[in-house]
């Protein structure tokens, strides 16, 4: 599966179209400088898409190609000041992106993980802690305690819900569904406003098949990078 070029932040459609003609035009881009001169993008469009690995077929790292995306962006003919336009030069000796590095810059700049989900870098504390991953809740019975930890991708409270909150917690084997009661929301509502993932405790709810839990403690799980919440009323 391969995101679209609209997903990186600093492209729009009319930047993705322009790059799409410029390869039908003048045949397949040839490496970081070929498309910075044809495609005629921004600096932050450039940095974002070598930050992301649009280029890492071409074997350079991505760190040198942010070094070089200034210069790089200039020699477009679409450059206003021409004056300004300088070869790229290469860039120093510099130390490749690590695994956590790569997934931060994939959730700031098109905001999904093309490498490890966020929750996979936590798995060993959580392991130690007790804490289940989403895909090993089925093989627990209605009713048992048991902890769950995921970055919240959707809080849901809606007026016919009567005061209840209704989560989904995402982590690296997918989604978990939690219910919170009104009292236990008021309880932690601080820390569902302050951390973007959290471990919960509470009670395995399966009902016609759907599995839930049944929240009676919340802890802020405190990720390294930002996940906004969709809240739904």
């Amino acid at each position: 599966m391969r995101l679209g070029l609209e997903s990186v932040k600093g492209l729009g459609d009319a930047e993705a179209k322009a790059i799409v003609e410029e390869r039908g035009r003048g045949g397949p881009f040839r490496g970081f400088d070929d498309f910075a001169a044809r495609a005629g993008l921004k600096e932050e469009a450039l940095r974002n898409l070598a930050l992301v690995g649009a280029f890492d077929r071409f074997g350079e790292p991505r760190r040198a190609l942010l070094w070089r995306a200034r210069d790089a962006h200039r020699t477009s003919p679409s450059y206003a000041r021409r004056a300004l336009a300088l070869p790229t030069t290469e860039a120093p000796a510099l130390p490749a992106l690590g695994e956590q590095e790569r997934t931060a810059l994939d959730y700031r700049i098109t905001g999904i993980p093309t490498g490890p989900q966020v929750m996979h870098f936590y798995r060993d504390d959580l392991q130690r802690r007790g804490v289940l991953r989403a895909c090993d809740l089925a093989d627990h019975r209605h009713g048992e305690l048991v902890h769950i930890a995921g970055a919240v991708v959707v809080k849901q409270h809606p007026e016919t819900a009567k005061g209840h909150v209704f989560l989904s917690l995402e982590d690296e084997t997918g989604m978990a569904n939690v219910i919170i009661r009104p009292a236990t929301y008021q309880r932690y509502k601080r820390v569902l406003d302050s951390e973007s993932a959290i471990v919960v405790a509470g009670a395995l709810q399966t009902v016609d098949g759907v599995i839930s839990v049944l929240a009676k403690r919340l802890d802020g799980l405190r990720l390294f990078v930002k996940i906004a919440a969709r809240e739904w009323q």
